[in-house]
């Protein structure tokens, strides 16, 4: 009886450590990323489509690269750190994080909000009560005066 329950709990601490050690090895492997995952990001350097919708011979060549570089262990950054330096910046379908390219996520946003902003300050002009619509300002005597002797004129 005394044995049976001294394996039990080997047996329990070695599911413990097993299950301790899956975390590290895990989060230490590279995500593998495959053809579709890329190719939604990148141009065909002739057409100038999406990778994706292209049939071109050259779009052909290009899946070819990014399959063996896949098969090379690759992430997706190194392959299209690769496709840059083979095809130039041009073949990223996404602006870059610095320069002008940098304005072409920043502009459009910008835009946006600008228009936002102008629609909510004319919404609000307009729909706007006024402070005290039951009371007109007040006439004066003389305009006043003008104005009885106008109807006067045209009454029937």
């Amino acid at each position: 009886m005394r044995r049976a329950s001294w394996i039990r709990g080997l047996a329990a601490a070695a599911s413990v450590a097993a299950l301790l050690a899956m975390p590290a090895t895990a989060s230490s492997a590279t995500p593998q990323t495959n053809l579709a995952d890329i190719e939604d990001e990148v141009m065909c350097t002739i057409c100038g489509t999406l990778l994706e919708l292209s049939e071109a011979p050259q779009a052909d060549r290009q899946r070819e690269l990014i399959r063996r570089l896949i098969d090379e262990g690759r992430t997706k950054e190194e392959i299209k750190d690769e496709l840059v330096a083979q095809y130039g910046s041009e073949v990223l379908a996404t602006p870059g994080d610095d320069g002008i390219d940098l304005a072409a996520w920043i502009v459009p946003g910008l835009a946006l909000l600008g228009g936002g902003a102008a629609i909510g300050i004319h919404a609000a002009r307009r729909f706007r009560r006024p402070t005290d619509p039951a009371s007109p300002p007040p006439i004066e005597a003389s305009d006043a005066a003008r104005l009885d002797e106008d109807l006067s004129r045209h009454e029937l």
